[in-house]
């Protein structure tokens, strides 16, 4: 830009002289005249076509018979106006292919328009009506020969040219252009003076997109070749189906129902449901004025049926009591005036993000059972012989009674879902919003074969469309449907078009974490005594087998938590005080006395942290805030005048904990544990004493828990932030989640010692201590974070400075279970252990199971190339041009097909190869494909005119050759991790 800013000048006067003649001023007579001496005045440019001389009328008639469409200038002496070819006397003959004059020509309207890409046309347009009319068609066949789509089927003022349906479809597609913009352009491009008063044709032009989306729909899915035509069409046919999942007969092996158990995975068909409260459709319109092209032909159930089967349930009962999520709460109550659609639901490929096929309706009140069971069903119509994998972020609730509720069902859409044929997960994302409480069943992370799907791919799905969502609010039913199902195959499509590279990246990362994760696994394994190791392996082999058992992901804590502690004690105070004779001494109970006095010491921690870290600006702040806790610490010695009288007698005898100070955060409250122990028998009753040490033990208990909640989140925040998170607007929001995230373990931590110190000073030391150790600054780590000492002295020893995975010791907060037995670990440590291993293992699964999903993604090709080539010659009553086409269209679909194969194939078959599996027939070379050429630089060395394979093989032997990774420009798998590092989703799990 700085070495264009002084050309500026220059560029701006050439666009200026392009409002004049130019170069072509001195050219007063036309050039194209056939005779220079006769040739007449030449005063007409064309703007659309490329710049040249001027040329007369004539000529300019002559020359644009087949572009009618183009936009014209007339040099009037000073400045160029506008004119058109209907102002300079051409006429368009519609039904003479070659030319030749019509007999009878039929005038169309005098108001005839065509819009084109480049705006409105007024055109003078004459029909054939002369002895070929016959062979040249009806008006309405005769416009659409001339590339000019009719608005109405009688009569039509305004045609659209095919051209112009195409950018805009392409354009609504990529860039979610809404059509009332684009029209809006179309009017500016024709004038953008408002001098000029256009005729409004914008329903006309709603009307024709509507019908031009769902033409291209049916001519894509092959119905113009049927001999049943458009009637004949098929539910879902007009969706564009997921190469990749599952597809019995035609891209399975023969004996893919027969495999070992430890293989049916492979087989396994992961789909996800949810709603989408974006997609609201007002009430506006109704099905007859607007009525639906193909119900049920796509990605839409039926309407009929659907709503048939809707108007039989009432009001939704069931409704989620596990999950903080409002979507099922709320389905009976969600807003809902004033519209005829509060969202849709949808079923879709999970791992591929594919809309399924009758996947999709309209939701009225939230999200209620019968909406997502009947989507669900009429999904799964078109694969009932495989098993599934079913995501949704209800699942735990939305799978109790599926099975009884789809029983109820019209017999047509009771479909057979046998016992065991169905597993329930929630998406990873979602899932830490459950309670833990049986719920690792639910978790992606840890039911076999699972591989390394997230579950949240429906979600994307919904990003990716609600651009789009504001401009079919107000559509009618019809084009509303119409719009979705469009965008919705254009988003299938592209997944295809994008599979070689996709899945070629999918499955680099999948072999290079495999490798990376087993290592660990083993690494962390070794460090574990191996009756340990089988032991948890035999628990965690019986739980995948059943997991209705109980649940070894779920932590068990080695004693009473302070609740379970509290409600004891209260539970013991009750007897008491029903025994006779007994009288109670104040309306507070010893255990509310020593309770109070736990959250005063609690709350005088945070004061402290607090007015450490205050400023001057916040003063007015920290004196409501000591002021309240001053009132608090008063009403605490009024119940210690009750239960201990001996210790307010001792603080008033020490200075330390007067109240009448400015520093009130520091006094010393007198709980029991606080007396000095030659004091502490007759200033504290028994009874007293029992209570705050059962509550100091039970208090380190929690506390130790929730310092290792805190570890393991900020180990997950760290990991989101070096794989996930770029730029400076982010970093700094992540920092901050960090920098708190370091304040609350810093707490966790301080409670802890605290409570240590308590029952320390109240029951002195002990085989407690096995338990509750000493807690330092080393000991806060996670349980994959080695000792910083030892990272220290081989930083001094060596240039690496770890840690090592040999020689990695685990801190004592994550083995409480040593208290009892030294040589047991604690439950903590045996659940990362089955992290550990759910995690290798899931990373193995995906290995495995991505050779397999191309394997399928090139036998689907190779179906679809059969099929398109039987397409060819199926319709028998045709004349010879409409089979000329019919062929044409199937024989280029045939080359697609097998092109998409070899290019996968091209970029696939080395990675595929170096696993050992076997490979099939799929992955022969593809007759007829020439291979694609690529250009890449590796390691500053620019690699052009190879196939796939050899820039492949000269990358590796680069990498290879080279002492340092980083010192490659873009070495295939080094770019490609930086890639997932910036948006790999499925790490964020």
């Amino acid at each position: 830009m700085q070495a264009w800013l002084p050309m500026a000048g220059v560029v701006l006067d050439e666009l200026v002289r392009r409002d004049g003649r130019g170069d072509y001023r001195k050219f007063e007579r036309c050039l194209s005249c056939p005779d220079s001496s006769t040739a007449n005045a030449a005063s007409i440019r064309c703007t659309t076509c490329d710049s040249g001389p001027l040329e007369c009328e004539e000529c300019v008639r002559v020359r644009h018979q087949r572009h009618a469409c183009h936009r014209l200038q007339r040099w009037n002496g000073k400045f160029f106006e506008v004119t058109s070819l209907k102002e300079l006397g051409m006429v368009i003959q519609l039904g003479h292919p070659d030319g030749s004059k019509c007999a009878n020509p039929v005038p169309a309207p005098g108001d005839f328009c065509a819009i084109d890409v480049n705006g409105h046309h007024s055109l003078s347009l004459n029909y054939c009506g002369c002895e070929k009319a016959g062979e040249a068609g009806t008006p309405y066949e005769q416009l659409l020969r001339r590339d000019y789509f009719p608005s109405t089927l009688t009569d039509p003022h305004t045609v659209y040219t095919t051209r112009l349906l195409e950018h805009y479809h392409i354009q609504s597609l990529q860039g979610k252009m809404s059509m009332y913009d684009y029209y809006a352009s179309l009017e500016r491009m024709t004038d953008n003076t408002g001098t000029i008063k256009l005729q409004d044709r914008y329903k006309s032009f709603m009307r024709v997109v509507a019908q031009w989306r769902f033409l291209k729909r049916l001519k894509r899915a092959g119905r113009a070749h049927d001999p049943s035509g458009i009637p004949g069409t098929q539910p879902g046919e007009l969706a564009v189906e997921c190469p990749a999942c599952p597809h019995p007969d035609i891209n399975l092996p023969p004996n893919w129902e027969e495999v070992s158990d430890d293989l049916q995975y492979l087989y396994v068909m992961s789909v996800a449901i949810d709603a989408c409260f974006r997609l609201k459709r007002r009430q506006v319109s109704s099905e007859e004025k607007d009525p639906i092209l193909g119900s049920g032909w796509g990605y839409f159930v039926e309407d009929t049926g659907y709503q048939t089967v809707l108007a039989g349930y009432g009001a939704q009962d069931e409704i989620s009591t596990c999950t903080g999520f409002a979507a099922m709460t709320q389905a009976n109550i969600k807003y809902a005036k004033g519209y005829a659609a509060s969202g849709v639901g949808a079923v879709i490929c999970a791992r591929h993000e594919f809309m399924l096929p009758n996947g999709v309706g309209d939701t009225q009140l939230g999200e209620k059972w019968i909406n997502m069971d009947y989507l669900f069903v009429c999904a799964m119509m078109r694969h009932l012989r495989v098993r599934k994998l079913v995501s949704y972020d209800i699942a735990c609730q939305w799978s109790k009674g599926l099975l009884e509720r789809i029983a109820k069902f019209p017999s047509h859409l009771r479909i057979p879902l046998p016992t065991g044929t169905l597993k329930y997960v929630i998406p990873k994302l979602h899932w830490g919003a459950h309670e833990r409480k049986n719920h690792s069943q639910y978790s992606l992370n840890y039911i076999p074969g699972a591989a390394r799907l997230d579950g949240e791919g429906i979600e994307r799905r919904w990003w990716w469309i609600q651009p789009v969502a504001n401009s079919t609010k107000s559509m009618g039913p019809g084009r509303r449907q119409g719009c979705l199902e469009d965008q919705w195959s254009y988003a299938n499509w592209r997944k295809i078009v994008d599979f070689a590279e996709f899945m070629r990246r999918r499955f680099m990362l999948a072999r290079q974490e495999a490798t990376a994760q087993k290592k660990a696994f083993d690494t962390f394994s070794a460090s574990f005594k191996k009756k340990n190791i089988e032991k948890w392996e035999k628990e965690i082999s019986a739980w995948e087998a059943d997991m209705t058992t109980a649940d070894p992901y779920h932590i068990a804590m080695t004693g009473p938590s302070q609740a379970q502690v509290k409600q004891a004690i209260a539970k013991e105070e009750q007897e008491k005080a029903a025994r006779p004779g007994h009288i109670a001494v104040h309306k507070v109970s010893a255990l509310g006395f020593i309770t109070s006095g736990l959250e005063l010491e609690e709350a005088k921690a945070k004061l402290q942290e607090q007015a450490s870290n205050q400023d001057e600006s916040k003063l007015p702040a920290l004196l409501e805030q000591r002021t309240a806790f001053r009132v608090r610490v008063q009403k605490f010695h009024e119940l210690q005048a009750v239960y201990t009288p001996q210790v307010i007698v001792l603080l008033a005898q020490d200075p330390a904990a007067r109240t009448d100070v400015v520093e009130v955060e520091n006094v010393r409250l007198g709980l029991p544990s606080e007396i000095q122990a030659r004091h502490r028998p007759t200033a504290c009753p028994p009874d007293i004493l029992a209570i705050e040490a059962r509550l100091r033990d039970a208090d380190c208990r929690d506390a130790l828990h929730d310092l290792r909640t805190q570890l393991h989140i900020q180990d997950r925040l760290y990991k989101l932030k070096r794989l996930h998170v770029r730029h400076q607007g982010p970093s700094t929001r992540s920092q901050t989640e960090i920098k708190g995230q370091n304040s609350r373990i810093r707490r966790a931590a301080a409670r802890y010692r605290r409570t240590r110190q308590g029952k320390l000073a109240l029951i002195g030391p002990g085989p407690w201590e096995l338990e509750f150790q000493v807690l330092t600054d080393n000991d806060i780590r996670g349980v994959q974070d080695d000792d910083p000492d030892n990272i220290t002295v081989r930083r001094q020893k060596a240039k690496n400075p770890g840690p090592a995975e040999g020689r990695r010791t685990v801190s004592w907060i994550w083995r409480s279970a040593d208290a009892h037995d030294e040589a047991g670990y604690a439950d903590s440590v045996r659940v990362e252990w089955m992290k550990f291993r759910s995690r290798a293992k899931r990373w193995l699964e995906e290995e495995r199971l991505l050779p397999e999903e191309m394997r399928r993604i090139l036998s689907w090709f190779i179906y679809q190339e059969e099929k398109w080539l039987c397409r060819a010659s199926q319709r028998e009553d045709v004349d010879d041009a409409l089979q000329e086409g019919l062929s044409a269209y199937a024989f280029k679909q045939a080359h697609i097909r097998r092109t998409m194969r070899g290019n996968c194939r091209q970029v696939w078959f080395r990675l595929v190869k170096d696993t050992g599996l076997e490979m099939g027939a799929e992955w022969a070379a593809v007759e007829g494909y020439v291979p694609r050429k690529v250009r890449r630089r590796v390691n500053n060395k620019i690699i052009e005119d190879l196939d796939e394979e050899e820039a492949e093989a000269a990358a590796e032997e680069v990498v290879e050759g080279s002492e340092d990774l980083e010192d490659l420009e873009e070495d295939p798998r080094v770019a490609y991790r930086r890639l997932v590092e910036l948006d790999h989703v499925e790490d964020l799990a």
